[in-house]
């Protein structure tokens, strides 16, 4: 849900730059996939541009996440903070992985592409 995420996201004082009103959250769809399409619409309506393919980065620390981006043709970034270890992150299939988000020039380069 948005609200749990605004929670998450303000205890580290990330929340304020992020619009979490065009994010796609586990109360519209149970399926992550399925979620993608709706953060992409709203990404769309709000800013006027196309959010398709890479354009969109996915983070996450599970494999679903990582399955989400993959079949939604966005770009997963496996962070390793959660249950599941950066290999396995990366045998899932992530773009790239990282130990946490402390490194900022490293997260950076994980959601720019070379």
């Amino acid at each position: 849900m948005r609200v749990l995420a605004a929670v998450k996201l303000a205890a580290l004082g990330l929340d304020r730059f992020l619009d979490l009103r065009i994010g796609a959250y586990g109360d519209a769809h149970e399926i992550r996939a399925d979620l993608v399409p709706l953060a992409r619409a709203s990404a769309t309506a709000a800013h006027g541009a196309d959010f398709g393919g890479d354009a969109t980065v996915l983070i996450g620390d599970t494999p679903l996440d990582i399955e989400a981006a993959r079949l939604s043709d966005a770009r997963a970034v496996g962070v390793a903070t959660g249950n599941f270890t950066m290999a396995e992150l990366a045998a899932a299939g992530a773009d790239a992985v990282l130990p946490d988000l402390a490194d900022t020039a490293r997260v950076l380069a994980a959601l720019i592409p070379g």
